[in-house]
Formats: structure tokens, C-alpha cells, sequence
């Protein structure tokens, strides 16, 4: 591998230069990803609180969580967002979902593996992850499933199996963009189900991006429903 790196080096996606690692990203534009630090433990919504004083990622006490989260707690047990669903990693997501997707599920897989990592120090991982599904219909359009690629990265650099076709997408459902929080929660209700059980109880749901969290919150409820005893949440950035 360092032989092949050095006859094709890498170059980074954003800026072009070479990158002089592994993965198509250098260390500069990694650092100039915009974290998401200080951010509720339940729904990682950013919060009001300076970086400087926020609690480690690895505390887990109630100062990390929300006015909403402690009012009304969502399905899931716990939501890590390193990062925050601004350029220039808006350039990187877009890319995952065009293409091949496979050069930047590598390069977000080698910044989320180990910022997973330092989460969960204090408390054990998941025992496996789930892709977030599509529909056959949208898998035949795009030709892959950019969340499986993502899990697969993350996998590997975490030791953790894949588990696909156990939760499955029954549905498209009209974009979620534009719609407002409630419309889009009636939107994807009901649109996931258990092909078959997990062989585990505990997993992490892993998709690319979380907005409302209306599309994790019917994918978590369909993995409680089918057996599951506890999910957490797993996404690359959260748009504020």
C-alpha cells in the first residue's frame, strides 16, 4: 500500500493538492470542516453553549441534553453528528450521492470512524450498524445505496459487522426539503419495516446526513418494533 501510494499519490477533493495520506483528504480541509462540539446527546441539535465550556464528547450527563430532548426524549438512545452539514463538506455529501459514491464514503468513513471512537470511550459501541435503506426503485436509479458504502468504511474501521436487508424501505416518499418538521414526520410514517430480525440487540443506525430527524425517528421506531432493544444514531453531519 505505501508503494502504491507513492507511484499514484493522493489528492485531496477539495483544494487538489496532494493529500499525503491514505484517503483523498488533507489534513487542512479535514480541520476546516465545521464540528458540531457542543451538541445535545439525544437529537445532536447544536447548542447554545460556547465550545470552550461544553462538556466532553465522552460525558454523558443531562447538561447535553436539549429543552426537547429532556421534554419529550426521541426513540433512539443517542445521535453522533461530528460535524456540521455546511461547505466545505457540503461538496463531499453531494459527491457520496453521485457518481460512484466510493472515494468519498472512504474520506467521510476516515473522519467519522474515529471521532466514534472518542464517543464512545466511557460506554460500549454498538454491536453492529444498519444502513439506512432505499427503496429497490431508488437503488436501481442511483445504482448503490450511499449510506451501505458509508457503513461499510465505518465497519471496517471499527471492527463492526454491516447488517442490510433486515430493515428495509417499503416507499419513497416526496422530497423532505421543503417541507415543515410535521409534514415531513407524516411524510416517511410508516414507510420501514423488519424483512427479517437483527441478530443483535443493540445497533447503530447509520445514514449520511440528519435534518428534522424525521426519516432516522421511522427507521428507529421500525427496529424497535422488529426486536431491537436499543438504537443510536449515526450520521456524518447535522444540518443546524
Amino acid at each position: 500500500m505505501n508503494f502504491l501510494q507513492r507511484l499514484f499519490p493522493s489528492v485531496c477533493i477539495l483544494c487538489r493538492q496532494r493529500a499525503g495520506r491514505a484517503v483523498d483528504l488533507c489534513l487542512a480541509c479535514e480541520r476546516a470542516l465545521a464540528t458540531n462540539e457542543a451538541a445535545c446527546r439525544r437529537c445532536a441539535e447544536p447548542l447554545t453553549v460556547p465550545p470552550s465550556t461544553a462538556p466532553p464528547l465522552t460525558a454523558l450527563s443531562t447538561e447535553r441534553l436539549c429543552g426537547a430532548c429532556l421534554a419529550k426524549p426521541p426513540p433512539w438512545s443517542m445521535k453522533v453528528a461530528p460535524f456540521l452539514y455546511s461547505p466545505p463538506l457540503t461538496t463531499i455529501v453531494e459527491g457520496l450521492k453521485s457518481g460512484n459514491g466510493l472515494k468519498q464514503a472512504r474520506i467521510l468513513g476516515d473522519v467519522l470512524a474515529p471521532r466514534l471512537r472518542t464517543r464512545y470511550q466511557a460506554e460500549p459501541l454498538p454491536q453492529a450498524i444498519v444502513p439506512m435503506p432505499l427503496t429497490r426503485k431508488r437503488r436501481r436509479q442511483r445504482g448503490y445505496n450511499q449510506a451501505d458504502l458509508l457503513a461499510t468504511a465505518v465497519g471496517r474501521a471499527l471492527g463492526l459487522p454491516r447488517h442490510r436487508g433486515h430493515l428495509v424501505r417499503k416507499r419513497d416518499a416526496p422530497p423532505q426539503r421543503t417541507l415543515a418538521r410535521s409534514a415531513r414526520l407524516r411524510n416517511v410514517r410508516g414507510a420501514f419495516a423488519m424483512r427479517r430480525p437483527l441478530p443483535c440487540r443493540r445497533v447503530a443506525l447509520l445514514d449520511d446526513v440528519s435534518t428534522t430527524g424525521a426519516t432516522v425517528r421511522a427507521a428507529t421506531e421500525a427496529l424497535l418494533a422488529g426486536g431491537v432493544a436499543e438504537v443510536h444514531v449515526w450520521v456524518v453531519a447535522k444540518t443546524p
